[in-house]
């Protein structure tokens, strides 16, 4: 009896978080989809390149997906995107330097 009783209170809380789970996925998606715009100009600007600001803004949400932070208010959750949106965009800026770097050198020598 007493383990039935545990296993129904198991499965109760097991499905809340799910749904908690579930809703902040939600949440994630709104608050990105509404940044999307501002984090695909800064890309564009910081890039110029049309194909690499959509690969920028797309490592943007997989990075954030895997560590998103709880905030409360929507500045600090758009001021966090645009943070790792940059991170991203240098890191775009790097390996397109690196890829350019040995044919200069092979040139100009």
């Amino acid at each position: 009896m007493a383990t039935k009783l545990l296993w129904e209170s198991f499965t109760y809380e097991a499905a809340l978080i799910e749904g908690s789970l579930q809703q902040e996925r939600h949440t994630f998606a709104v608050r990105f989809l509404r940044s999307r715009p501002l984090l695909y100009k800064l890309a564009e600007r910081m890039l110029g390149n049309h194909e690499e600001s959509e690969v920028a803004v797309q490592n943007c949400l997989e990075w954030a997906s895997y560590g998103t932070p709880h905030f409360e208010s929507e500045g600090a959750f758009r001021s966090w995107l645009v943070r790792v949106l940059m991170d991203q965009a240098l890191a775009i800026l790097r390996q397109r330097r690196r890829m350019l770097t040995p044919v200069t050198n092979y040139i100009f020598s």
